[in-house]
């Protein structure tokens, strides 16, 4: 049992046995206190950084925000808050992420100065054949989509096994101080009486997915659309579904969720089992590719406490997400890279930070995409990735006046050699729009917690009120990894890669918290969580300042780019930075764009006594600091 834990309850114990009328005056005078710490009005942490000197919550949506800062106010852990924050953000934001996603949390200790990495990640249910995402004809013609893996990802198929509830009960049951059952209150609340449409919510289902409007997939039309087009932002959500469901793991603990003989896990495999092959009219409507999931594969889950991987940079200790994630992998990667480089001699917003910031996003993403897979089924060299040696040869390569080739289909690398096992890059990307979460309690404590359902609204199907995941998607069935084992294949019960990269930086000893951080936004995360983490320890700005910065990235290998194989030099529109344009062409960046990077960052500094917090712009979060 968790050290201050037994303390809480020793003091509590003390006191109603030995001065029981004061314990009594003391408990009142906790709770009014409680009460009137209001949670509210927070200040933002948007336009700027939220201050606090007990705490602080950082997501992004705002009842999310509230609940942990209620659960906080009154005694309660980071753990216990996280609970309360993805409870809400699985009613209020449903399209990325929920109660039957996966989620990654990194958990600061600071009574142990200790670490502690939780991999709740989805995994593939147990009886899959290998690459079972690859749809059949009769499936790619209904959908009209050739391209792989997208053409059966908003279909049960590529539904993965939940892992969220799971990994927070068992953080909840390590570190957690209120009882369970006192987590669920507002997400419930929200969830029965409605909320308002947010921004991001709404505009999300106006784009169109596999060439289809959102509004037209029929799971997801009666809640959030008017006919083929989204609801309003503001106007009155309701889902009495969900909120049954977390009355019921609110009451069963996670053991409601995954029972296979439960109320919850059957009905979603239910669902998910659901087809044959719908056409609507003429032209093929949303597709039913049935899932081949049981209520076993839930009962059998189980989330791995895995060792985080930390390394010294910039005069800090950066503790990240270990694989099967290849985000903390990639960023770790990339600041040894920016090290080398020696960052903090550019400008923010000049070409040369713009420069070198690519060409190490660029490297960093060439080799994760060769090694990082599943480590219970596959070597995977996260050490050799990130040995000095193997960075001082990886910068060798730069070149402060011209870019790095791309890679040349059906070629080696022309200017990135074998990785450390002398294997070369496999040419398939994925991504999930995810939400972060960043938390300091008023003991110290702290959560990085990435959450998703994968690519927004998951697999486009709701059961019991819960958009499902298409984790599956984050497969790949064409890796290219010599000698013949693709480290991101899909296998039985594997877990596949995820960007997802929620980061913990202490100081040089590892002794005291600096920086709580982490990204949504897909295969990008690793560069926005490397970029804020730059702007805090490296640039010397706040969490919003350093959230504000124009993003930019050379890791979208996905995309064609001329006669080679994608990464191309990506900066984000209207931006600042976008005018940088010009001089990337003159360092030979292989074509540059300008395109929407919408990242969804969390971030809490320590400066002094005071906790600095802010959420992303960008998306619809804040920060809440008392």
């Amino acid at each position: 049992m968790y050290a201050r834990k037994r303390r809480f309850y020793l003091s509590a114990l003390v006191l109603t046995l030995v001065f029981p009328a004061l314990s009594s005056a003391v408990t009142g005078a906790n709770t009014a206190a409680a009460r009137a710490d209001s949670c509210a009005n927070p200040t933002t942490g948007r336009e700027a950084d939220a201050v606090g000197r007990k705490f602080m919550v950082a997501a992004a949506n705002p009842f999310a925000v509230q609940a942990g800062c209620k659960i906080i106010a009154k005694g309660g852990t980071a753990a216990d808050a996280a609970v309360a924050v993805q409870a809400v953000l699985a009613v209020v934001e449903p399209h990325a992420s929920g109660l039957t996603g996966g989620t990654l949390i990194n958990y600061w200790d600071p009574d142990k100065h200790t670490v502690r990495y939780f991999d709740g990640m989805s995994r593939a249910p147990k009886n899959v054949p290998q690459n079972v995402m690859t749809p059949t004809d009769q499936e790619r013609k209904a959908l009209g989509v050739d391209r792989y893996p997208y053409a059966a990802s908003a279909t049960a198929r590529a539904f993965a096994v939940p892992g969220t509830l799971r990994v927070l009960s068992d953080v909840h049951e390590e570190y957690g101080d209120l009882p369970w059952d006192e987590l669920f209150d507002d997400a419930i609340n929200l969830a029965a009486n409605g909320f308002p449409m947010p921004e991001a919510l709404s505009s999300g289902l106006d784009e169109r997915f596999n060439g289809r409007k959102r509004c037209n997939y029929p799971d997801l039309r009666p809640r959030y659309c008017n006919g083929d087009k989204a609801k309003k932002p503001g106007t009155t959500i309701r889902n009495p579904e969900i909120a049954q469901v977390l009355r019921e793991v609110r009451d069963g603990g996670a053991d409601a969720f995954y029972d296979p003989k439960g109320k919850i896990a059957p009905a979603i495999v239910q669902h998910a089992a659901q087809g044959p092959i719908k056409l609507k009219g003429n032209t093929a409507g949303p597709v039913v590719i049935p899932s081949l999931m049981t209520a076993e594969d839930f009962a059998e889950y189980a989330p791995i406490e895995r060792k985080p991987l930390c390394r010294k940079v910039f005069g800090v200790l950066v503790c990240t997400s270990a694989p099967p994630a290849f985000g903390g992998v990639t960023v770790l990667e990339m600041l040894g890279l920016l090290a080398r480089g020696k960052v903090g001699e550019s400008e923010p917003d000049s070409a040369d930070r713009m420069h070198l910031f690519v060409e190490a996003s660029r490297m960093a993403n060439f080799d994760r995409r060769a090694y990082i897979g599943d480590p219970a089924y596959h070597k995977v060299p996260a050490a050799g990735l990130l040995d000095n040696k193997y960075l001082d040869q990886r910068f060798s390569l730069y070149s402060p006046d011209r870019a790095i080739d791309p890679i040349k289909p059906g070629e080696p690398p022309e200017r990135i050699p074998p990785g450390p096992t002398g294997d070369v890059p496999s040419t398939i990307d994925v991504g999930d729009p995810t939400s972060n979460v960043s938390i300091v309690d008023s003991e110290g404590d702290a959560v990085s917690m990435t959450t998703t359902i994968n690519t927004h609204f998951g697999a486009h199907l709701e059961a019991r009120g819960m958009i499902l995941n298409n984790a599956m998607n984050n497969f790949t069935d064409t890796s290219s990894v010599s000698p013949g084992k693709p480290v991101n294949v899909m296998q039985s019960q594997k877990r596949p890669t995820a960007s997802m990269a929620p980061t913990i930086v202490l100081d040089e000893q590892g002794r005291k918290l600096k920086l709580v951080v982490g990204a949504a936004g897909g295969s990008h995360i690793p560069d926005y969580v490397t970029q804020a983490l730059v702007g805090v320890i490296v640039d010397g700005m706040g969490p919003a300042e350093a959230l504000d910065q124009g993003h930019f990235s050379g890791q979208d290998i996905t995309r064609k780019c001329g006669g080679s194989v994608g990464a191309p030099s990506e900066l984000e529109a209207g931006r600042k930075i976008s005018a940088i344009m010009a001089e990337l062409v003159v360092r030979e960046h292989p074509c540059p764009r300008l395109i929407a990077l919408d990242s969804g960052a969390t971030a809490i500094a320590v400066r002094g006594d005071e906790l600095l917090g802010a959420a992303d712009k960008r998306r619809d979060g804040s920060a809440i600091g008392r």
